[in-house]
């Protein structure tokens, strides 16, 4: 059974489907965006990443129009922080079986590659939190590498499911041939991993713009 439109979402279809359909990229795109802003061990200050959400073409007709998407996404920013502090994790078509025919351009897909754009942009800010750790608790780094990676496999492969399974079929891959529908139901966990590898890392860094890592008990 889906689950209920969540406000911030609705804000950013509100923003991107409607009101600067011609401007910016998808709400979809934009929330895995947010997403990966966010779950940055270090968050980017706004003026960084706000221009990522802008497509190719994008043009704005005043600066009335830029406040207006800027605040409206440091709103959905906000949003998107405190249900990570709550350990909730959504995506597009949550609660929903994988289509028996799934395309590219998914909802659930366009948000992934939203948020691997995201994590590529900020790679320098993970690149430097794994020297931070390689310094100060290198013993941590093989396990925390490992499930970053597991992560972004699962992240890549229902960003483009067609292509990934068309891989699978060359590779004679038939762990992911066999259980796709069991490994797409385990997404909201590997956001939960993602942000956890991402908390890890935070805590050797000296400081912070933000933080959502929760303090142990």
């Amino acid at each position: 059974m889906p689950f209920a439109t969540p406000p911030h979402v609705l804000q950013l279809q509100q923003l991107c489907d409607l009101e600067f359909k011609s401007t910016l990229h998808s709400s979809d795109y934009v929330g895995g965006l947010v997403f990966s802003v966010c779950a940055a061990p270090e968050i980017p200050m706004p003026d960084e990443w706000l221009n990522w959400v802008f497509n190719q073409h994008g043009q704005l007709a005043s600066a009335q129009d830029a406040d207006k998407i800027a605040e409206t996404l440091m709103s959905v920013l906000q949003q998107q922080l405190t249900e990570m502090r709550s350990e909730t994790f959504r995506i597009p078509m949550q609660g929903q079986t994988l289509p028996e025919d799934p395309n590219s351009n998914m909802p659930v897909s366009k948000w992934l590659k939203g948020l691997l754009v995201g994590h590529s942009q900020l790679e320098a800010v993970w690149q430097r939190c794994w020297q931070e750790l390689v310094e100060k608790q290198p013993e941590k780094l093989p396990s925390l590498k490992r499930n970053l990676k597991h992560c972004l496999m699962m992240f890549s492969t229902f960003a483009n499911v067609p292509m990934a399974v068309e891989q699978a079929q060359r590779a004679g891959n038939h762990k992911l041939l066999d259980n796709i529908d069991k490994i797409y139901a385990s997404l909201p966990d590997a956001l939960k991993t993602y942000v956890e590898v991402s908390g890890q890392l935070a805590q050797h860094l000296p400081e912070q713009f933000e933080t959502f890592q929760k303090t142990p008990e």
